[in-house]
């Protein structure tokens, strides 16, 4: 067989006959840790945080420094809305640092203003 023949039966075979498996090809090399983990966080972003009872400034406040003191989890919730009308995720974590005007969670500042709830995490 000469390399014209050759060269024409590969192109055939993969223009008619080879079937490209695409992502199935691919799915054995995806550990259980990593498909959990979007899983997880796909699910994160498709809920919506239930709204907490507004709380005054000064409890926010209190609950935030005392978390501070003490190295506990806390959860807080902002009175920001997104496109849909949806408060913004809530954000669970220590407390890094206050300024005058916010405070420091995992490296993201919260301005006072937006804070609508604080609640200790257990």
């Amino acid at each position: 067989m000469n390399d014209e023949a050759f060269s024409k039966m590969i192109n055939n075979y993969f223009d008619n006959d080879y079937r490209e498996r695409g992502k199935v090809k691919w799915n054995g090399y995806f550990l259980s840790d990593h498909t959990s983990a979007l899983k997880r966080e796909a699910q994160a972003q498709n809920t919506v945080p239930v709204k907490l009872p507004s709380m005054s400034l000064t409890a926010c406040q209190t609950i935030l420094r005392h978390a501070s003191a003490n190295y506990e989890f806390v959860t807080v919730q902002q009175n920001i809305s997104d496109a849909d009308g949806n408060l913004v995720p809530n954000l669970t974590g220590l407390v890094d640092g206050f300024s005058d005007l916010g405070v420091y969670m995992q490296d993201t500042y919260i301005k006072f203003e937006n804070i609508r709830a604080v609640v200790k995490e257990e």
